[in-house]
């Protein structure tokens, strides 16, 4: 069908129409509302942090500190977003605004698709809304670009239609098809990596199946098609790598795959709260992580029964005439058996002996002995590259689901208009069955663009007043920290925190031991850690917030003083998260931890409704003013130290390459330094620091060395010491000539793991183990 006629009125009003209900379904709506809040907060931050640089950044400088930060995911958002933040508009508009241009790509691709195969506008506007409906698309909107990365699959299958010319009457492929399938395989990967590998993979099982089946077109699609598909991949790969600073993350474990597996009761029945029209009729089921394996997006966005029934009544009438509808059958066949996970489960949860002993997310993985049985394709995701990282197996559905639409959209674009009613009409039943409770859905999106509005006032505004613009902070205790990637940018301070995973990991990798140690709930025990943050120069500031760093961003700022309005469901899950506290009762259990850091001399505790900072006095700040409160720190030490848990002076004697203190010891790693005390009469007189130490997996048939030397050049000294046992060992180190402090580094050439040694899980590098310093005169 000709695309050169002009558009009619009624046309023009459909699209105008559908475009509208599209972004309004999405809460992609500039200066109305927004899709979701926490994973919008976690990439605006990146588009902020962008937006402070020049106009080609693309890595985040104000958080995850001290390198610079790459977007996981999602950098096909994130940038354009930058762009719109630059020209004024507050994130949640640049936010919204971006997701509509990415959302009416999709629908645009959605009606290209329609019109290649033949369906009028007005049919192809009317099947693009029915994908846009699509549960596995809005549901999703809470993991922010993966959303996108969905809604977009008909964009980068329409860019594979014009490189293997399916639907078309052509024989050559245009130089504008290889170009817009390059342009499409860098947009999915920068997107989300889920969606970049159904692409790849239904595109590559379309190609195959044409070059099979069409062998009229085989030497044209081997000659270009095939050399295109494989380039523009390895292109996007290389990329991606290079822009992330690695060739892939580590995989997780084949029961994570198993437990983010699709349940086939998921397709057949919906999840309450999800779907107005089977809620409202009572066919709906009340799920949660209580007894289902998983997290909640796997059970209430794979609800794809009508589209599943129609897709394959559709193959079977379309079959014989339209030769591609098997081999887009194919597609949604592998994508649903890899969607299963590696094991087939039909209404599989969790036994009450699981439920009891780890409630919750703590028994989210899934055992293989609670399945029906093996689905076979675990070897699949436990080798192949791509497929090791698509951990979250049900994900797979939606390349399944889109495939099943296509279908669709193939059986009715070839109908006459006497035959289509009946196809049309099951098709916009199935719009209706997919749609959320619209007030709540849009209710929902005027409430995520207030709250992230209402932080800018709350916390942006207040944080500006307590922390100068420049100045490096670290927030304690350290853990998934979504609102820190938001807040740093916006608020034009460095801090070290990150929100998501793989940003955390990467940033972690460069932290000291001081900061790794600060990572779990905090006790009196660790305020001199905090401190010793802010004497060494690690951090101007540290903040203790009083709001979680993970789920106020998610919902601000607490449950109980939220302004939105929650579905009894959202309520529930909320109520159920631990740790979720609202900055009162925060504070309050905080309080002996700010005690503690109040006790220490040196440091200045200002407190404010939703956070506390914490500061060196004036007294002490500057390099040469905190290097002589170091010194003052040190020659207060007094011998004999014992090292371990709990030990205030631990934290300013050990510098790199330590693990945490223990009971009764401190473990080093490979390489280490240590700066020993210097008391001021042994400034003078000739003193010797005693270290007692045992060295880890040292034996007759290994030995180790153990090299201990001059920290820096101000004075020549080293010792070798081989170990061939664990037995106790000692080095003595002249301390004659030091002021303050003397550092001495240690080196074991030959220190391993416990794993590597003995088999054990621990795979932490282990040297010697410091167990306790004492002073000798001569």
């Amino acid at each position: 069908m000709s695309d050169n006629q002009k558009w009619t009125l009624r046309e023009a009003i459909f699209a105008a129409l559908a475009i509208t209900f599209v972004l309004l379904l999405h809460g992609a709506v500039p200066f109305l509302m927004m899709p979701t809040l926490g994973q919008a907060s976690w990439s605006m931050g990146f588009s902020q942090s962008f937006a402070n640089g020049s106009l080609f950044s693309v890595h985040a400088h104000d958080f995850g500190l001290p390198q610079p930060a790459a977007i996981a995911f999602g950098l096909a958002g994130a940038w354009p977003a930058s762009l719109l933040i630059r020209l004024g508009l507050h994130a949640a508009d640049a936010y919204s605004g971006m997701a509509a241009c990415w959302l009416l790509l999709g629908l645009f691709s959605a009606c290209r698709i329609g019109r290649r195969f033949g369906a009028s506008r007005s049919i192809s506007l009317l099947g693009g809304i029915a994908w846009m409906s699509m549960p596995i698309i809005w549901g999703h909107a809470p993991y922010s670009m993966l959303s996108l990365g969905i809604a977009l699959l008909p964009f980068y299958f329409l860019s594979a239609f014009r490189l293997f010319l399916i639907g078309s009457e052509k024989s050559r492929i245009p130089v504008s098809a290889i170009a817009l399938y390059f342009a499409a395989a860098i947009v999915a990967i920068f997107m989300d990596g889920y969606t970049f590998m159904m692409f790849a993979a239904g595109a590559s099982i379309l190609l195959l199946h044409a070059a099979l089946t069409r062998p009229r077109m085989r030497l044209s699609l081997m000659r270009v098609a095939l050399p295109v598909h494989g380039a523009s991949f390895a292109l996007a790969y290389v990329l991606y790598s290079s822009y992330i600073g690695t060739s892939g993350f580590e995989a997780d474990s084949i029961d994570f795959f198993r437990a983010w597996g699709l349940d086939l009761s998921y397709i057949a029945i919906p999840t309450r709260g999800m779907l107005w029209l089977p809620d409202m009729l009572g066919l709906s089921l009340g799920r949660s992580d209580e007894i289902h394996f998983g997290d909640s997006s796997v059970w209430s966005t794979t609800f794809s029964l009508p589209v599943l029934l129609l897709g394959l009544i559709a193959w079977w009438c379309t079959r014989a005439q339209v030769k591609m509808s098997s081999g887009i059958l194919l597609v949604a066949l592998f994508s649903f058996y890899m969607a299963l996970g590696p094991s087939l489960k039909l209404n599989s949860t969790k036994p009450a002996s699981l439920q009891l002993t780890h409630p919750r997310q703590q028994s989210a993985l899934m055992p293989a002995e609670l399945a029906v049985i093996s689905s076979g394709n675990a070897w699949i995701s436990e080798n192949l590259p791509g497929f090791k990282i698509m951990r979250a197996s049900y994900r797979w559905s939606a390349l399944g689901i889109f495939a099943l639409w296509l279908l669709i959209m193939i059986r009715i674009s070839g109908l006459d208009k006497k035959n289509r009613v009946a196809w049309l009409s099951a098709l916009t039943v199935m719009t209706l069955i997919n749609l959320p409770d619209l007030q709540q859905n849009w209710q929902n999106g005027i409430d995520n663009r207030s709250m992230l509005q209402q932080i800018d006032r709350d916390l942006v505004a207040n944080i500006g007043r307590h922390v100068r613009p420049g100045e490096t902070t670290v927030f304690i205790p350290w853990r998934n920290d979504f609102i820190a990637n938001y807040l740093a940018p916006a608020a034009r301070f460095l801090t070290f925190n990150a929100g998501g995973d793989k940003n955390l990991a990467a940033a972690q990798a460069s932290w000291s031991p001081e900061m790794i140690a600060l990572g779990s709930e905090l006790d009196t025990e660790e305020a001199p850690i905090a401190a010793k943050l802010l004497v060494d120069g690690t951090a101007d500031v540290v903040v203790l917030p009083y709001f979680h760093m993970l789920w106020s961003a998610h919902l601000w700022p607490c449950l109980a003083e939220t302004r939105a309005t929650l579905s009894e469901e959202d309520e529930e899950d909320f109520r159920r998260t631990p740790g979720f506290l609202c900055p009162a009762e925060r504070r309050n259990e905080l309080q002996p931890f700010v005690l503690a850091l109040k006790r220490i001399p040196y440091v200045e505790v200002v407190e404010s409704t939703l956070f506390a900072t914490i500061r060196l006095r004036p007294e002490f700040a500057g390099s040469e003013k905190r290097a002589a409160l170091t010194k003052t720190i040190l020659e207060n030490i007094q011998y004999p130290i014992v090292l371990g848990a709990g030990v205030k002076e631990v934290p300013y004697m050990l510098r790199a390459g330590w693990h945490g203190p223990e009971a009764n010891h401190v473990w080093s790693q490979g390489a280490a330094s240590l700066m020993l005390p210097v008391p001021r009469d042994c400034e003078a007189r000739h003193c010797e620091a005693v270290l007692k130490f045992a060295a880890y997996g040292a034996s007759q048939q290994r030995p180790l060395s153990i090299v201990f030397a001059n920290g820096d050049q101000s004075w020549q000294w080293h010792e070798r010491i081989v170990a061939s046992s664990g037995r106790a060992l000692e080095v003595t180190v002249p301390l004659v000539g030091a002021t303050g402090g003397r550092s001495i580094s240690i080196a074991i050439p030959d220190a391993t793991s416990p794993r590597a040694l003995t088999g054990s899980p621990d795979a932490r590098i282990l040297g010697i183990a410091l167990k306790r310093i004492d002073l000798s005169y001569k």
